[in-house]
């Protein structure tokens, strides 16, 4: 220790030269036991960007209704965002019906519905009691954003999902009418 260190500590009284070397040792060990614990953010690192997305069978949606992409991010926090384009520009509202349905890790959490003369979406809790609407905010919303674009906002935490591996898949069920459920087209699933 060179001389001016050591006669600063010297001149230091005896209660402080015990309690600084503590409080340096304590601090350390609290420092490494967060970073031993904390959240690894390295799920979302395996988020895919984009989704691929495959028919199923049944009779084909016009192209007005059948998704082109599916981009994914995960813009801050436990928020999930998905961005649907669609090959051509959606037909008006009243005219078709889009659900779109989320899982993660195989189990649907959110069921996303068109709400009657409005480009916004009702979003539902498929987990929660009685399918719930979902009190849309900053972090989750959903609404057709472009004439052939639907962004999908989603906070996890509101649907349960508050830690592990975020493997998100998107299944986006057609039909012409929305009044005849017969009408419906095959099913289309995006997943990473």
């Amino acid at each position: 220790m060179p001389d001016g260190l050591r006669q600063a500590w010297n001149r230091l009284p005896p209660g402080a030269r015990l309690v600084i070397p503590i409080t340096l040792l304590l601090a350390t060990v609290i420092a490494g036991f967060y970073v031993w614990m904390k959240p690894s953010r390295d799920d979302w690192s395996k988020l895919p960007g984009r989704l691929v997305c495959q028919l199923q069978s049944g009779p084909i949606p016009p192209p007005p209704l059948t998704v082109a992409s599916v981009d994914v991010t995960h813009p801050r926090g436990n928020v999930l965002q998905l961005v649907v384009r669609f090959v051509q520009p959606l037909p008006p509202s009243p005219s078709y019906g889009l659900t779109y349905t989320l899982a993660n890790n195989g189990a649907t959490f959110a069921v996303l519905t068109p709400q009657q003369g409005s480009d916004d979406l009702a979003i539902r809790n498929a987990k929660g009691p009685g399918t719930a609407d979902v009190r849309t905010d900053k972090e989750t919303h959903a609404a057709r954003t472009a004439a052939d674009t639907v962004e999908i906002s989603l906070d996890l935490t509101k649907f349960g999902i508050t830690q592990g591996l975020v493997s998100p898949a998107l299944t986006v069920s057609a039909q012409l009418d929305p009044s005849a459920p017969a009408a419906g087209y095959a099913a289309q699933i995006c997943h990473g």
